[in-house]
């Protein structure tokens, strides 16, 4: 199913809890950006597309168990993928990046410093510059991509340097060529920078291939592209992991936002999960993200991110969905449900009972659960402690929740906010 995009739809479930510190976020331009939302290849489906397993009785192949909610665990599988190697891969990756272009700055001054002392130059001394260019963009991509994309940047300027040098090199023209190797070498340091390697492969904000997964599916146009990552504001904290980044496409030099704080600090999931009741389940759960959907405030905001009043996503990540449905059914013990519903707000059977999978194009059904919040204590979700009306869903491996508030289901209309912009909703 390929749905539209929506609007602004209304206020989101917001937080409001202090947070600390401040974080300017400067903008860069990425001529060697990523093709975003490119279809998943088999190595992002994970688990969902396995092969057939031969039944080993009878030596038939038996069809394989379905994939609950299929088509929304491929998608939260990206997703968490995506922040695991955030927290887990980045920096090797970014050292293996600066290692490659240190080698290929070395290789820059050997050549250099042989065409100065012997005051003359050859076409192999190019040869030699060029591979190490090639070697260079091979290493890079290798650490980096699918995540990011350096390899075109790195050719791209490497390559008019090499064009020049073939020139000059039969001539024998020492001082244009060691001229022309300066400027290649200043070009390369560049890309070396602290400053390069923050903009050019951010980890907060996250605006590379993990923004485009988060908000999946990105429509087709180029301008309706640019609307919708243009004007998303997302939080996301991946706890199991200790990794919390904002995303959102970066500002315009010197006209940043200015956001304080740090993405889902302590207090603030304290009273997410409070709202959920029941549904947090940490046994055998591998993975757990919080994940909070608004709209980029303008250049003139400073303010806190709960101020901004994200719509929240709670993902928990289980070894296999086997493990995922018991706890789902122990989620569903210990609190009332009254049927299933999509929150896709184009959906026209919102609040109606479903019996199916949640495979295939139909949107998945979440069960629409209920809870009362802890007796004797205050969180400062409502007036008075109360009944917490949400959404819960199985997707593979994954057990989501959203939309917890103490208005019942009926009584709020576009409370999914910026999250109609999300993965969730597919």
């Amino acid at each position: 199913m390929q749905r539209t995009r929506r609007g602004l739809l209304g206020t989101g479930v917001g937080f409001a809890a202090g947070l600390a510190g401040c974080l300017g976020v400067q903008g860069v331009e990425y001529p060697d950006a990523a093709p975003a939302d490119t279809p998943p290849d088999s190595e992002d489906r994970g688990d969902a597309d396995d092969d057939p397993e031969e039944d080993v009785d009878d030596g038939q192949v038996s069809d394989p168990e379905p994939v609950a909610n299929e088509a929304l665990a491929a998608a939260t599988r990206r997703v968490v993928d995506d922040a695991v190697w955030f927290a887990t891969e980045y920096p090797d990756a970014v050292a293996a990046y600066r290692a490659a272009i240190g080698d290929l700055l070395d290789e820059i001054d050997a050549v250099r410093g042989t065409a100065d002392g012997d005051a003359a130059v050859t076409v192999a001394m190019v040869d030699r510059l060029s591979d190490a260019v090639e070697v260079a963009a091979d290493r890079a991509a290798e650490a980096l991509e699918p995540h990011f994309y350096p390899e075109a940047q790195i050719r791209g300027r490497g390559r008019p340097r090499i064009e020049t040098l073939r020139t000059v090199a039969p001539r024998n023209d020492v001082d244009r060529f060691l001229e022309e190797v300066d400027r290649m070498r200043q070009g390369f340091a560049g890309m070396d920078s602290n400053v390069y390697v923050a903009e050019a492969f951010s980890r907060n904000p996250v605006h590379n291939r993990l923004l485009d997964r988060l908000l999946y599916p990105l429509p087709e146009g180029d301008d309706d592209r640019r609307e919708v990552r243009g004007t998303a504001f997302v939080e996301l904290a991946l706890t199991s992991r200790g990794f919390a980044a904002f995303g959102y496409e970066p500002y315009d030099d010197g006209q940043a936002a200015r956001i304080y704080g740090t993405p889902f600090p302590g207090d603030r999931r304290r009273e997410l999960r409070a709202r959920l009741g029941p549904v947090p389940r940490s046994e055998d759960r591998t993975e757990e993200l919080f994940v909070a959907f608004a709209s980029r405030p303008d250049e003139s905001f400073s303010g806190w991110p709960y101020e901004l009043d994200g719509t929240p996503v709670y993902v928990q990540r289980y070894p296999d969905a086997a493990t995922a449905s018991d706890r789902l059914e122990a989620v569903l013990a210990e609190a009332p449900t009254e049927g299933r519903a999509p929150i896709d707000p184009d959906a026209t059977a919102a609040g109606s009972d479903f019996s199916g999978g949640g495979s295939g194009d139909a949107p998945a059904r979440w069960h629409r659960l209920y809870h009362d919040a802890a007796s004797g204590d205050r969180y400062g979700f409502d007036e008075h402690d109360g009944v917490q009306y949400g959404y819960v869903v199985q997707a593979g491996e994954f057990l989501l929740a959203a939309g917890f508030a103490g208005d019942a289901w009926e009584e709020r209309a576009g409370w999914q906010g910026r999250l109609a912009d999300g993965w969730v909703v597919a």
